[in-house]
């Protein structure tokens, strides 16, 4: 079975986006924190956390998930790129 570059990329970029996502959990926490002066709700889903807060939290934690998994795979694109001399064919489009 031949694996062809654009799996070996989809490989690459998962194994980015899981990494960066596990780190980010203590970050958006400390980033909670700072923002709004408390502890981030432990279990937003817990009849203790409002739901204002809870949404605010997803909305939160949300957006700083898909910013870092952007970052980590925009940084795996660039080490591909300059260990192979160009950019994975799946990202040669900016388009679909």
């Amino acid at each position: 079975m031949d694996i062809d570059e654009d799996q070996v990329w989809n490989g690459v970029a998962s194994v980015a986006a899981i990494g960066a996502v596990v780190a980010t959990k203590p970050l958006v926490e400390r980033l909670w924190k700072v923002v709004f002066r408390r502890e981030a709700p432990g279990n937003p889903a817990h009849q203790d956390v409002t739901w204002g807060e809870a949404l605010l939290w997803a909305l939160f934690a949300g957006a700083l998930v898909g910013v870092i998994r952007l970052l980590a795979q925009r940084a795996a694109a660039g080490a591909w790129a300059k260990a192979r001399g160009a950019h994975p064919p799946s990202l040669a489009s900016t388009r679909p």
